[in-house]
């Protein structure tokens, strides 16, 4: 499959792995990867940079191919603050692909971009497109609202978000919320996008590291078995319908403020439940999608599975369109 985004990122599929907090590490990354996708590996898995330099390392002991890691900016994130020592292992590491996401990844360019990196970025609404393109983004990834982690407050859909963008920028776009096998993919690349990023059906890879009471609630799932949290700051999130979740929007409703919703909603919380596989004790960002999702595969099987169908969906479409 040839794409923008495989000739940019040098990848046999497009296909990019989610970077979720905690589970997004070198083992099912670089199955990723190896598989001809796009695996990542999420800065805030790490407390220390000295641990995700040597995950890096890790990553390029697993695998020759292509990978990227992921930086979470918030609005108070500075170049000269927690994440410098971050910045410096991808410079360090000669790390080759960053996806950035959150606040403007604008403060960071001048040294991810003079450390020869390129940049995708991800965005929750698809106005802040050209945004990316001006900052000197080389690819942009928009989210929509039925995807796991943080859809953004638009609450628009990804068949919405997803050519929209392609019409705010020129960049390559990449497509997240919803994605999970070749039908999707093949929706993806129809409505004009480059490629795909894939979270919830890659936590039930093989290589994911969670327990089986995680993995059997995802099986049992349906689609309306997610929630939005967080909405009272303006940071949405999308997670799987636990108790935890469910406290936390109780909570809201008393119109917290961040010091004091910070506890319930902390990654350490959501840590703790994936060591101790209770999936009731905490938030867990999984998308809509999770309906669709019923049995754990190799993430080499997912891979080829997706690759497969959207061959399949190509023909059965192509069969049906009778040109003049």
């Amino acid at each position: 499959m040839k794409t923008r985004i495989t000739k940019l990122f040098g990848i046999e599929y497009p296909i990019i792995q989610g970077a979720m907090q905690w589970l997004s590490k070198p083992r099912l990354a670089a199955a990723v990867s190896n598989a001809g996708g796009l695996g990542t590996i999420n800065m805030t898995t790490y407390e220390r940079p000295e641990d995700f330099q040597a995950d890096i390392q890790k990553m390029k002991r697993l695998t020759d191919k292509p990978f990227s890691v992921n930086l979470s900016l918030l609005p108070d994130t500075k170049p000269d603050g927690p994440i410098k020592g971050f910045l410096e292992a991808i410079v360090s590491e000669k790390v080759k692909i960053v996806e950035t996401a959150g606040s403007s990844p604008k403060p960071f360019m001048d040294t991810l971009k003079g450390a020869g990196c390129l940049v995708m970025h991800k965005i929750p609404d698809s106005r802040f497109a050209h945004t990316a393109q001006e900052v000197g983004c080389d690819a942009v990834c928009i989210v929509g609202y039925e995807g796991g982690g943080h859809p953004g407050m638009a609450g628009v859909g990804s068949m919405v978000q997803w050519p929209l963008t392609t019409e705010r920028c020129d960049l390559p776009v990449v497509g997240a919320g919803g994605v999970c096998d070749g039908r999707t993919l093949y929706a993806a690349l129809a409505l004009g996008l480059d490629g795909v990023m894939v979270g919830t059906r890659f936590l039930m890879a093989t290589e994911t590291d969670i327990g089986p009471h995680l993995r059997q609630t995802v099986i049992d799932a349906r689609e309306t078995d997610t929630v939005l949290t967080q909405t009272s700051i303006r940071n949405a999130l999308r997670s799987l319908k636990t108790q935890g979740a469910l406290d936390i929007i109780e909570f809201e409703k008393g119109n917290p403020t961040f010091d004091e919703l910070y506890p319930m909603i902390r990654g350490t919380v959501t840590k703790a439940a994936y060591e101790q596989d209770d999936p009731q004790a905490a938030q867990i960002a999984m998308g809509q999608v999770l309906g669709r999702i019923h049995d754990v595969k190799p993430a080499a099987q997912i891979i080829r599975e997706m690759v497969e169908e959207c061959r399949q969906m190509h023909r059965r479409v192509s069969g049906m369109l009778v040109l003049p």
